[in-house]
């Protein structure tokens, strides 16, 4: 496994899963603006390039995905003010996280076609990933299923009576989210040793 996709990895999570409320709803937001983010990020950078204006590069480029995460805080605050009420400062993370600029920044020689559905598929990846992780803590952590709903508000569904969660109710805590995010880690790191091995070891063959 490549050294680079797991500090890339870690990251993200440290600075925008762990941090966020273990709410579904809010990690939809989340994964709505980095996705916005990435294309943002990946146009810009490739419009950059086109007009030769590389030593802008940086600073263009952070300033439209701030832009854009003003914009998107503005809009959902007249859709859903509460979800941006309680993510607060969190909002604000997503465009100087290590996790985009990582691979916003890389491989500009590429074609903005190759670009995009790389950085795309990464972020598709990484999105299934993070609605999983806040899904498994609202439903265990809380009890509770949580998306968009009417009237401005959030949506909530009760699956599991607050007595019945017991021990769970940590993964709703922000300790919780770091010991499930590094089994995670840890789950990943070592399912993707063991395909490297059957990779070399194919090779050597």
């Amino acid at each position: 496994m490549k050294r680079r996709s797991v500090y890339v990895l870690i990251a993200a999570i440290l600075s925008m899963l762990v941090p966020s409320p273990g709410r579904f709803v809010f990690g939809v937001t989340l994964v709505i603006e980095l996705n916005l983010l990435m294309l943002v990020g990946t146009l810009t950078t490739s419009l950059i390039k086109k007009l030769k204006l590389d030593e802008l590069n940086t600073v263009t480029v952070l300033l439209m995905m701030i832009s854009t995460t003003v914009l998107f805080r503005q809009i959902m605050i007249m859709l859903q003010p509460e979800i941006m009420l309680t993510l607060g400062f969190i909002i604000y993370l997503m465009p100087i996280s290590l996790f985009l600029i990582g691979y916003i920044f890389s491989n500009k020689q590429e074609t903005l076609q190759i670009r995009l559905r790389t950085n795309m598929v990464h972020m598709l990846t990484f999105s299934v990933f993070a609605l999983l992780f806040f899904l498994f803590r609202d439903i265990f952590g809380y009890g509770t299923f949580t998306f968009f709903g009417k009237n401005h508000q959030i949506y909530e569904k009760v699956l599991i009576s607050p007595e019945k969660t017991g021990v769970f109710s940590i993964f709703a805590s922000i300790p919780g989210a770091l010991i499930l995010s590094s089994v995670i880690l840890f789950c990943h790191i070592y399912v993707r040793n063991k395909f490297d091995i059957v990779k070399k070891a194919e090779l050597n063959k």
